[in-house]
């Protein structure tokens, strides 16, 4: 009975070893989410927080929020928007210029239909929600 009791604590050493290394050694996805902040947003704005949950939910990931008009917040394990009320027409020219487009593993786009044009965002996940 012995014997068998050394051979079980090994094998459960040895997996939750394994388990913990591979949580701790697994790379974090880094994403940079862009709300669009212009004024046709305000038909869909109440759908954003439930878009932002959906992409927070993701495991290993860190987030920066933006919208194109200006910086949220750098990179945390959590979409946080807060104080921001659609207004004004959008564009979306200086989009490149935030330091976490070339960080980013990710570029998501959270806009609505007519909103802006959004042809020259290569390589986004342009998220259109619905009036």
């Amino acid at each position: 009975m012995k014997p068998l009791a050394i051979w079980v604590a090994v094998v459960a050493v040895l997996f939750g070893g394994f388990a913990i290394a591979t949580s701790v050694l697994r790379d974090t996805t880094q994403i940079f989410v862009v709300v669009d902040s212009s004024f046709p947003m305000r038909t869909v704005w109440s759908q954003v927080p439930d878009e932002l949950e959906r992409i927070e939910s993701r495991d290993y990931a860190e987030f920066a929020l933006a919208t194109e008009k200006d910086a949220v917040h750098g990179w945390k394990p959590e979409l946080t928007l807060t104080g921001v009320e659609p207004f004004a027409p959008c564009t979306f020219e200086a989009i490149e210029d935030y330091p976490e487009v070339a960080e980013a593993d990710e570029l998501i786009l959270i806009t609505t239909a007519g909103s802006c044009d959004t042809s020259a965002l290569v390589g986004w996940d342009v998220v259109a929600l619905r009036r």
